[in-house]
């Protein structure tokens, strides 16, 4: 498992590029979550007080964006599982079909299923950047230059998802073995 090998290998036949870009999906998305979870704990960043009312921050809304920071460090975190043999099989504890490889139509699906909404997500972000921000009509170039240089790389988040994705499709399209030493499991579709 990854968190817990002292060094984990990715799965034979991952190219090492693949590999770069799943951890890239990783700190893409930290920095706009720093941003968010700051701005939720009360840190001014630039942002008016009518749109920190209109967000409910302090309040529900504090917990609402430290949740979105929580859950896409998370979710970008499973990308590592399209390159890492953690993410090959079904854990051995599970019922009935603990240690079957996860069929790559599923995978994909999932992907999909994620990225699809994702990539609408930072297409309308960025189309109302000023008012999402909170700045829309207030000078401060400075926060506003800020908060971009934290959000802009999120919005790689789709396409290296896609990226790996890829990778991850051909290489199991070769057949390679799910991981270095792993035991012969009957495949699934």
């Amino acid at each position: 498992m990854l968190f817990f090998d002292r060094r984990p290998e990715p799965v034979t036949g991952t190219p090492r590029w693949a590999v770069l870009a799943a951890w890239a999906t990783v700190w893409c998305v930290i920095p706009s979550a720093v941003w968010r979870s700051a701005a939720g704990l009360g840190a001014g960043l630039g942002m008016s007080d009518e749109w920190r009312e209109l967000q409910g921050i302090p309040g529900p809304g504090t917990v609402y964006v430290l949740s979105l920071s929580v859950l896409s460090i998370v979710f970008a975190s499973l990308t590592l599982g399209l390159v890492y043999p953690w993410g090959e099989r079904v854990p051995a504890r599970v019922p009935l079909i603990g240690g079957r490889r996860y069929p790559t139509w599923l995978v994909v699906a999932l992907v999909v299923a994620g990225v699809v909404p994702l990539a609408v997500i930072v297409v309308m972000s960025a189309a109302s950047w000023d008012v999402l921000l909170g700045v829309a009509g207030r000078p401060s170039p400075g926060w506003v230059m800020l908060a971009t240089a934290c959000y802009l790389p999120a919005a790689l988040w789709p396409g290296l998802v896609v990226a790996v994705t890829v990778a991850y499709v051909r290489r199991r399209a070769q057949g390679r073995a799910p991981a270095p030493g792993a035991p012969a499991v009957r495949e699934t579709a």
